[in-house]
């Protein structure tokens, strides 16, 4: 396959073209200019969010961290507690294919940070059916799935409703993502904001098709909030902010294993947390014809965060780890996938 000479972006990748070098023409837009910093303002509005959120009274906590017991959400809870002297309440949403090592991970680092921490396991048997429906091809709009499998966008989309439930019913008033800068498109609008300015029913018709797919209504409160929660005052804000204050996974690993943080043996070279990804990758693949992961990657090496080397090791995946995974979720779905093929 061929793929972009500087970054990793493959020739199957949607609307992408190549000069006749052989660069990508994302790569020959990054040509000359500086690649996406939060402006000072941002770092301001960053500042002053953070100081308002810690005089507030009524709440126990000055941010929820969504922690999935990978190597960014712990680095981030560390980073806030030290730099930033924040009361947080960590909260896992547990999707029943995460690694035991993740959960061993998040006992030994939250205890060693006196962290509190709460877990959130929605019932099995719906969270398959969302995550079986999600590998439907289509089942989301092309322009989401250059930079994501259904499974993840769907996985993902649940633990931030989670986490925003929790917010809001225990008065926390920020929500803090550990996002690397290659998962972001990295307008300001997605660093710093408030996830109720989309409108109801805009947000409703993006997940329409999944939920009839599945054919429970009640599934919805899984993937968005009630209008009743939309409409709450103060509304927390979400946060992303390793773009805003930079981001290096060679400190991220020091920190972390220095907390007794350990990386999991029993995932894809893509996450640090979870089996179910490896299915997500298998199932964008058959369908696009590209790695859910190349954009994320192709970002983090332009950056200079990683080398292009390193990032085509974890799209292509030598050691197969990903269809060795792929197939065991898969053997747990089953049922279900095939029912969703049939539909």
């Amino acid at each position: 396959m061929k793929r972009c000479v500087r970054c990793i972006l493959p020739e199957t990748f949607p609307e992408i073209h190549f000069d006749s070098e052989g660069v990508c023409h994302y790569c020959q837009e990054a040509e000359g200019q500086i690649l996406f910093s939060a402006g000072e303002h941002i770092q301001e509005k960053l500042e002053n969010i953070i100081q308002v959120s810690k005089a507030l009274e009524g709440s126990s906590y000055d941010a929820l961290v969504a922690y999935s017991g990978g190597k960014d959400s712990t680095y981030l809870i560390k980073l806030l507690q030290e730099r930033y002297q924040l009361s947080i309440l960590a909260v896992t949403f547990d999707n029943g294919f995460m690694s035991e090592t993740s959960f061993q991970n998040m006992r030994t680092v939250l205890n060693t940070l006196n962290v509190d921490h709460l877990i959130v396991k929605p019932g099995q048997g719906s969270l398959n059916q969302m995550f079986a429906e999600s590998c439907v091809p289509h089942i989301y709009p092309d322009h989401l799935t250059k930079f994501g499998s259904g499974i993840c966008i769907s996985c993902i989309r649940m633990v931030s409703t989670m986490a925003l439930r929790v917010a809001i019913e225990k008065h926390i008033p920020m929500v803090m993502l550990g996002n690397s800068p290659g998962q972001l498109i990295q307008s300001e609008s997605e660093l710093i904001y408030q996830d109720n300015k989309i409108p109801f029913g805009l947000r409703k018709n993006l997940f329409k098709p999944l939920v009839e797919q599945i054919g429970n209504d009640s599934l919805y409160d899984l993937l968005m909030l009630t209008p009743a929660e939309y409409k709450t005052k103060p509304f927390p804000y979400v946060i992303n902010i390793f773009p805003i204050i930079g981001y290096d996974e060679n400190v991220i690993y020091q920190e972390i294993r220095a907390l007794g943080w350990r990386k999991p043996t029993d995932v894809d070279p893509n996450s640090t947390n979870c089996k179910l990804n490896s299915l997500g990758i298998k199932k964008h693949c058959e369908t696009y014809h590209f790695h859910p992961y190349d954009f994320e990657m192709s970002m983090l090496v332009r950056q200079g965060i990683i080398s292009r080397e390193e990032a085509l090791q974890r799209v292509q995946d030598p050691d197969r780890k990903s269809d060795e995974l792929a197939a065991e979720v898969e053997e747990a779905l089953a049922d279900l996938l095939q029912k969703s093929v049939q539909r």
